[in-house]
């Protein structure tokens, strides 16, 4: 168990970063009381989080694909997906959008 301290106006996404440091942990989700993933994007104080709150911080492990010639990646923690390797066998992953 460990306890931070960060200001209110502070991201979930920056408590999430220390959870990770502290934790030694790469991917991590943060989970609140009531057993909802918190949003890292949002603000402690627009997440409902108040002085004294418990989270839960879950070890989410990154998944890799493979094709003959390249790699992907998917990041968990950071909803992102890094490629590289030959473009012909999906290397390149510069053209995907949201």
């Amino acid at each position: 168990s460990e306890e931070f301290s960060i200001p209110q106006s502070s991201k979930v996404g920056d408590l999430r970063i220390l959870a990770q440091k502290s934790f030694q942990r790469g991917f991590l989700k943060l989970v609140a009381a009531d057993h909802h993933a918190l949003d890292p994007a949002l603000t402690l104080q627009a997440a409902g989080l108040e002085d004294g709150d418990h989270l839960t911080a879950v070890a989410v492990e990154a998944k890799l694909a493979a094709t003959v010639g390249a790699f992907a990646l998917l990041c968990p923690g950071g909803d992102q997906v890094v490629t590289w390797g030959d473009p012909n066998y999906g290397g390149d992953s510069s053209e995907v959008q949201d």
